[in-house]
């Protein structure tokens, strides 16, 4: 039998007013969790969205309709959300307005922009149900302006006036019929200062490094793991808010919103791991531009980080034994007195490719030396410098979407300089190549190649190392020496001992690299990963 509209939206409306204590007897939760929040990321930014999700430990016949509510300390419902679904007992595709949700793929459904009851405007439907897993949104704040900040939680649908601030929180998932019916979930959250531990998710390796930095910490950082509102996936099929999620990601790294109580720009927080951060990365566009727009790249409260061999790992065969050897990465803060950090050396006899590292030659033979500042070679041989820099204040130029930028400024041109040896010049930033075939620029990472060092005379030289912005305006904190002993090819001829010349300042240029950039781009262009 089917329902009549109007009878169908007035039970909904009734299921969504009834107070969230007296609508079922609880029971214990069987099929109903709460999947996330989940236990790390239960500590939110003030006036975050969030999404909360249950995973069923199996497919249901027929789910049924289930309520959201969130209490404050008071135990006063402050937020009420709940579903509406068919006579099978999931949230119908007809419900759900998909045409206003910018990317999706594989057919799935996204709470935020259900339409029953009460149009796309009515914030307390915003209740996803399938035979594998509820999803629902609760709004803080962030995004009132995108249209639906309203909630029944009084008893008839209003505009919210009360955002999620600074205080701890009830959040309650109850079966209101079908097979979830009487079962009830809760879970204490809390809303204030959050301390991120930020970084690329590319490769699995460098993911368990952020997380792994963020769980040496006391009290643990924050990884963002679970799905920012607006950023779904499962199995094939996901879709992408970015208005939504990125203005949630933007907030959990700097808070700069009206009306916060703890939650400020001055007393944000971030560690950023300095490692194949591409150009349309969340990390370089989202997170790491939400601390350069608030001039807090050289703050106290701001720590990056990079692995003091520059790598993960690596592997290589040794030039001398043809044994493999391999070495581990640690991960390191950034010394305060530098912009300019060197991680390694690579010596080898093959060619060589300026800003260029490939995870899949494991078999190159080569010498990999870990204390760069000191470096000895024979004449012929070629010479790879890896290093890392730091961000560098700059303007931001929107990329298309609320709350994600281009960065118009970094670190570009290095020059070497010894009055003996002259002036070496290079620019633009690494490109990486993992196993994968995945090719990526790495903004912050340089690999300098020296392939003429026949022509290097004998001697132990000291390279004065200057670095340059875009525009060539020197950046300060840059400067920085580097010892290179160049040993005869053959046996008896004369060594000297010089001393590096003072840098000098290049004249202003286009900015380097960005021509290169464009070139590139073709390469660094990777699917869509949030932390991409």
């Amino acid at each position: 039998m089917s329902v009549p509209q109007p009878l169908k939206i007035a039970l909904a409306i009734l299921i969504l007013a009834m107070s969230a204590g007296s609508a079922v007897t609880a029971m214990p939760a069987g099929n109903l969790v709460i999947t996330e929040p989940s236990v790390n990321e239960a500590v939110f930014a003030e006036m975050r969205d969030f999404y909360v999700y249950g995973l069923f430990p199996a497919p249901l016949d027929h789910p049924g309709n289930i309520r959201v509510v969130l209490k404050d300390s008071d135990g006063t419902v402050i937020r009420t959300v709940a579903s509406c679904v068919n006579e099978t007992g999931v949230t119908p595709e007809s419900s759900v307005e998909m045409s206003l949700v910018p990317e999706k793929w594989g057919g799935l459904l996204a709470p935020d922009v259900i339409t029953e009851p009460g149009g796309v405007e009515n914030g307390s439907n915003k209740v996803l149900m399938t035979d594998t897993y509820y999803l629902a949104l609760v709004q803080g704040g962030v995004t009132r302006g995108m249209g639906s900040y309203t909630d029944i939680s009084s008893g008839k649908l209003e505009p919210i006036v009360w955002d999620l601030t600074a205080g701890t929180y009830t959040l309650i998932v109850e079966g209101l019929d079908g097979d979830l019916a009487g079962e009830r979930v809760e879970k204490e959250i809390v809303f204030g200062k959050t301390h991120a531990s930020l970084g690329v998710f590319r490769p699995e390796s460098n993911k368990q490094s952020v997380i792994g930095w963020a769980e040496e910490k006391t009290p643990p950082l924050r990884v963002y793991i679970d799905w920012f509102p607006g950023y779904f996936r499962s199995g094939e099929g996901g879709y992408e808010i970015p208005d939504r999620w990125q203005a949630n990601n933007v907030i959990e790294v700097v808070n700069g919103l009206p009306g916060t109580t703890v939650d400020t720009v001055a007393g944000a927080q971030n560690n950023c791991l300095i490692y194949n951060i591409g150009n349309t990365s969340t990390t370089l566009q989202v997170e790491l531009a939400a601390i350069l727009m608030h001039g807090l790249e050289d703050s106290d409260h701001t720590t990056f980080t990079h692995y003091d061999i520059g790598e993960p790992s690596i592997t290589w065969v040794n030039r001398t034994t043809s044994a493999a050897e391999s070495l581990t990465g640690r991960l390191v803060a950034y010394p305060a007195g530098t912009r300019i950090v060197y991680t390694r050396a690579e010596i080898t006899d093959g060619p060589v490719r300026e800003n260029f590292f490939s995870m899949t030659g494991n078999d190159s033979p080569k010498t990999v030396d870990t204390t760069p500042g000191r470096v000895t070679i024979v004449q012929g041989e070629n010479l790879t410098f890896y290093g890392v820099t730091r961000p560098i204040a700059t303007t931001l130029t929107g990329a298309g979407s609320a709350w994600r930028y281009v960065l118009d400024d970094q670190i570009l041109t290095y020059v070497y300089e010894n009055m003996t040896l002259g002036t070496f010049t290079f620019t633009d930033c690494l490109v990486r190549e993992f196993e994968d075939g995945y090719v990526g620029y790495a903004n912050y990472e340089f690999g300098h190649a020296f392939t003429g060092t026949a022509a290097m005379p004998p001697g132990t030289w000291l390279l004065s190392v200057s670095a340059y912005n875009s525009t060539g305006a020197l950046v300060e904190k840059t400067n920085r020496t580097i010892e290179l002993e160049v040993t005869a090819a053959s046996p008896g001829l004369p060594t000297v001992i010089a001393v590096a010349a003072p840098a000098s300042t290049p004249a202003p240029m286009e900015a380097p690299g960005f021509g290169v950039v464009s070139v590139l781009m073709g390469l660094a262009m990777a699917v869509g990963l949030r932390r991409g």
